[in-house]
């Protein structure tokens, strides 16, 4: 059979994912595989119609197509957002339509399923069957159980292909149409009570999503920065190279780190607003997401009210929906809210910019910051555990960050606790003294917040004498 690959690295053939492909070519030569490499050549592809009829060709060739792309802040990299988008633009979404489809995956296990969501659906979209996704860690290829599990999944792969397996869509296409938003014009200021707003945006002219970020400019009754991200310069996507892993410093000497500074760094309240394209926004938004990594591993967003204005069918993309907002939990800021042009009721759009504003503000002033939920929770810990395992001796600025920030927190530095711990635990073996503790462990449980909430009332009543 011929398998297409579409290859997500901007690194082409040194990428890690593809070593991975290259084995599986090894390991079926009865099998031909050609590869778009559509992370390092959609430059090419967009200037050149002659180099995207070749890749076109080789996906209309193909018995199978098998995605292959390292994960970029939590989706595939800006470069092969783009190429997907190229294919919808150029209306060559047939040649994909009818194929079997499966989807390889490297990272550190960093939010790959949203990756594997949008892929799942994207394929979907362009008519193919989706069979699947095998998800890598970088370094999983050089044990043998990942080797034999990676030759049963493409062999699971190839037999879809040949059985023409019936496999039923999971994700409902997306409505064609969206309805348009003409705002009242009846504003009410909300003083931004000296916080520094700044919105972000790709709006085109005449968008709904231009007409958003003018309203929400508009409500603030005090000096808002407005910015297309287009304005940033940048002269290409994230290359994957990891030399901002040093000392954070981009290998682009580009606009970008300029714009991040005048806009991002100094903004209490920051408001990115973006249009659907697919299943995600655009792909500059992408590009622009993923050049973010000069900061690394680190809570770039940290202290700030984030919130966003999208135009489209966010309601039915639930994984882009956690995607942003779990880019602004990772960052340790807090996501004030998402509106949308969704309802078609310009009222109700209204209101809720309205509410977004003054929220953003209260919020400021508070220094309110949402708990981390296990999303968050999770990937903080991974990428603890991964930096001190094996990436700090590249990603130096990361390890500084983790240091001085005493984020390398295992095991827990509270000797009292793990003392205690040890001796409860050695007390609990006793036959009395367990059965006391099972008989009356709910007691126990709710013991030590008894004086917690006694001093909330002793609180609210302070409040109350000094209202």
């Amino acid at each position: 059979m011929k398998i297409c690959v579409i290859s997500g690295s901007p690194k082409g053939e040194e990428s890690i994912t593809l070593q991975y492909v290259r084995f599986i070519e090894q390991a079926f030569p009865e099998h031909t595989f050609s590869v778009v490499h559509a992370g390092r050549d959609i430059r090419k592809m967009e200037q050149d119609r002659e180099e995207w009829d070749v890749a076109l060709n080789k996906v209309r060739e193909s018995d199978g197509m098998f995605f292959a792309t390292p994960v970029y802040f939590m989706l595939v990299p800006g470069q092969l957002k783009r190429f997907i988008e190229l294919a919808a633009e150029r209306d060559a979404m047939q040649a994909f339509a009818g194929k079997y489809t499966a989807v390889l995956t490297t990272s550190i296990h960093f939010f790959d399923h949203t990756a594997h969501v949008y892929l799942h659906g994207i394929s979907e979209d362009f008519g193919m069957h989706y069979v699947g996704f095998y998800s890598a860690h970088m370094q999983d290829l050089k044990s043998e159980d990942c080797q034999e599990r990676l030759i049963l999944f493409f062999s699971d792969f190839i037999d879809a292909i040949r059985e023409k397996r019936s496999i039923q869509r999971e994700f409902p296409p997306l409505p064609v149409a969206m309805p348009s938003y003409v705002p009242s014009g009846r504003k009410t200021g909300v003083d931004t009570c000296g916080k520094k707003v700044v919105i972000l945006h790709d709006a085109e002219p005449g968008s709904v999503q231009e007409t958003m970020v003018r309203e929400m400019a508009g409500i603030y009754a005090g000096p808002v920065m407005v910015a297309d991200i287009r304005e940033s310069m940048m002269k290409g996507g994230c290359l994957g190279c990891c030399r901002c892993a040093f000392d954070n410093i981009c290998v682009y000497k580009d606009g970008f780190r300029d714009f991040w500074e005048k806009y991002v760094v100094p903004a209490d309240i920051l408001i990115m607003a973006g249009t659907i394209r697919d299943r995600y926004l655009s792909a500059t938004w992408k590009q622009w997401n993923d050049r973010s990594f000069f900061n690394g591993h680190v809570p770039a967003l940290e202290g700030k009210q984030i919130g966003y204005l999208v135009e489209g069918p966010l309601a039915h993309l639930p994984n882009l929906r956690e995607v942003l907002a779990m880019r602004v939990m990772m960052g340790k800021a807090n996501l004030v809210g998402i509106v949308t042009n969704e309802s078609g009721d310009s009222g109700e759009i209204d209101t809720a910019i309205r509410t977004l504003a003054s929220r953003s503000v209260r919020f400021a002033e508070q220094g309110y910051i949402s708990p981390a939920t296990f999303q968050a929770v999770g990937g903080r810990k991974l990428f603890r555990d991964e930096i001190w395992g094996g990436m700090r001796a590249i990603f130096k600025a990361d390890d500084r960050y983790f240091r001085t920030h005493g984020l390398y927190d295992f095991p827990t530095k509270n000797y009292l606790e793990r003392i205690g711990n040890r001796l409860f635990s050695f007390f609990l073996d006793i036959p009395g003294i367990r059965k006391n503790v099972e008989k009356n462990l709910v007691t126990h449980m709710i013991r030590p917040f008894r004086e917690t909430i006694e001093k909330s009332r002793v609180l609210a009543k302070r409040r109350a004498k000094q209202g």
